[in-house]
């Protein structure tokens, strides 16, 4: 997009590329001088205790198998509101595990679904989603706000949504984007999840090149992870917010991404992005914008949050990319995890409360 700035990871002894993009007249700053020793130093633990009590899980990132931990852990801690289920499972065979909360999870008419990891290299993601959900869980009975959004919804959270391309990235290619099924007639694996919603799929932002990071599988739902999640969230039949947590460049974002036009909801939809990202700002300053998927960040048809308003009828349905704005990216250091889940967690709760209170 003409005016904004582009993020490019050179490998060693390809500094030229600088040189070639100064001549040009353009301007260049280097965020990160070593990438792989910053992805090294991320895989290293720290378990001194921090601001979450004394519960050194937010220190660190973790993998997929100490994530299901941490969410069975949840559910054992709260079992008057929270439980576990699997909804499905992934290419190479892993859980797609939910924590449904909830005081009144069998009569209770309004739900909310929120998740992470659905791209793999946003690690970001799937700690502040965990921080999230420990917190209104902690809240319950405390925070008057909190009780009553407990009280009134089911809420339905996914830290992780791609657990095939997640697990990858611990062990294979940090940066790796995409699924991990194999792609027929082509050595290059993976699909873009958020490129594959049974929505205006395959049109702007999508590609049909399956080495490509937005490529958008052989026919949409083609990705077992998507189609999982979408009859999942149809099925409940009461989803009216949705929330897909990415990272980076701290967007808050509403449909249409398939096209620039704006949808007839779009006024409320964007109101409660203003309200949203106001409260975000309260805690440390950190500022959002705010808009339509397609003229915020990029235009990017078979969208998650574009079906889910234009098929399953979710009214709040929204895209939000998560800290930084390139000075980490997506290496976000673990420092940041508490301050993302703390500030995030503000607007949450505006999020919850609008759901709740237009049904």
């Amino acid at each position: 997009i003409i005016g904004r700035s582009v993020d490019i990871l050179i490998e060693p002894g390809q500094f030229k590329v600088i040189g070639s993009l100064e001549d040009a007249g353009m301007k260049v700053e280097t965020f990160i001088h070593d990438v792989q020793a910053l992805v090294d130093g991320q895989k290293a633990y720290n378990t001194k205790p921090n601001a979450f009590g004394a519960d050194p899980y937010f220190n660190n990132y973790h993998p997929y198998d100490e994530v299901l931990q941490y969410v069975e852990g949840l559910a054992a801690k709260y079992p008057h509101l929270a439980t576990t289920i699997t909804i499905g499972k992934s290419y190479q065979g892993r859980d797609l595990r939910v924590l449904v909360i909830g005081a009144n999870k069998t009569t209770t008419p309004v739900g909310a679904w929120y998740d992470g990891g659905l791209h793999a290299r946003e690690w970001i993601t799937t700690p502040t989603v965990l921080y999230m959900t420990a917190k209104l869980l902690e809240n319950y009975g405390t925070d008057p706000e909190v009780t009553r959004l407990l009280d009134g919804m089911i809420i339905h959270v996914l830290p992780v949504h791609n657990p095939d391309g997640v697990v990858y990235t611990w062990g294979g290619d940090r940066m790796w984007r995409k699924t991990r099924a194999p792609n027929s007639g082509s050595s290059c694996v993976g699909t873009d999840p958020n490129r594959n919603w049974d929505f205006h799929w395959g049109g702007a932002g999508s590609s049909s090149n399956p080495c490509s990071d937005s490529y958008m599988g052989p026919k949409a739902f083609s990705s077992i992870e998507v189609e999982t999640v979408a009859y999942y969230i149809k099925a409940q039949g009461n989803i009216r917010g949705y929330i897909n947590f990415h990272s980076y460049s701290q967007l808050w974002m509403s449909p249409w991404g398939y096209t620039s036009d704006l949808p007839p909801d779009f006024k409320k939809q964007d109101g409660l992005s203003a309200a949203a990202t106001a409260a975000l700002k309260t805690l440390y300053g950190t500022t959002y914008q705010h808009g339509s998927i397609a003229t915020t960040i990029y235009p990017a048809a078979g969208s998650s949050a574009d079906w889910c308003y234009g098929v399953a009828n979710v009214l709040y349905s929204y895209g939000v990319e998560l800290r930084d704005t390139g000075r980490y990216g997506f290496l976000l250091p673990p420092e940041q995890i508490i301050p993302s889940g703390e500030e995030t967690y503000l607007a949450l709760k505006v999020f919850l409360q609008r759901t709740l209170d237009n049904v």
